[in-house]
């Protein structure tokens, strides 16, 4: 038998076929499974920040002090200053004491800013100015690590709400 001969079997041979596609295609379809599931990661850390933002929003919006440029005086012992410390926490750690962060790479409430410098005219009787609370955070997201495998830095994920404060 000579090499031709075995070159001309080999072609017609197939019993390998499917590993050798396998062996193709596993690197493809597993970097498609991890950049899923990257993708799913930012997003859900992207909601958490979100909700919390929100939350410390909706907080200092119901809060019974008011900001500055509504001129009412605060009642003694709690102030405008209080009420965004806490709001502060509350998005970061998810409660106004503050513990645990939500999310692992954001765990700083300096990273928490709040607005309240906005004021809008009051078309009701009262007249008082309308406070527009705006809570904006920045944190970077904490990946799986595919981004950094591709060669990426890891981005930096900025949420915001606004809330109308009104009296």
């Amino acid at each position: 038998m000579n090499l031709l001969t075995h070159v001309r079997r080999l072609r017609r041979e197939n019993s390998g076929a499917a590993l050798v596609e396998f062996t193709i295609l596993a690197p493809l379809l597993l970097s498609l499974m991890c950049g899923l599931a990257e993708f799913g990661q930012l997003l859900r850390q992207y909601h958490v920040m979100e909700k919390g933002v929100r939350d410390a929003a909706r907080y200092l919006a119901a809060v019974p002090v008011n900001p500055a440029c509504t001129g009412v005086t605060d009642p003694a012992g709690y102030t405008w200053a209080n009420a965004k410390a806490e709001a502060q926490n509350l998005a970061v750690f998810g409660s106004t004491t503050g513990t645990t962060p939500l999310v692992r790479t954001w765990t700083s409430t300096a990273t928490v800013t709040v607005d309240d410098g906005t004021c809008l005219a009051n078309p009701r009787p009262n007249g008082l100015p309308l406070a527009k609370i705006t809570v904006t955070a920045s944190a970077p997201y904490a990946g799986i690590g595919m981004l950094g495998y591709l060669g990426f830095g890891a981005p930096t994920l900025t949420v915001s709400h606004q809330e109308l404060k009104v009296f």
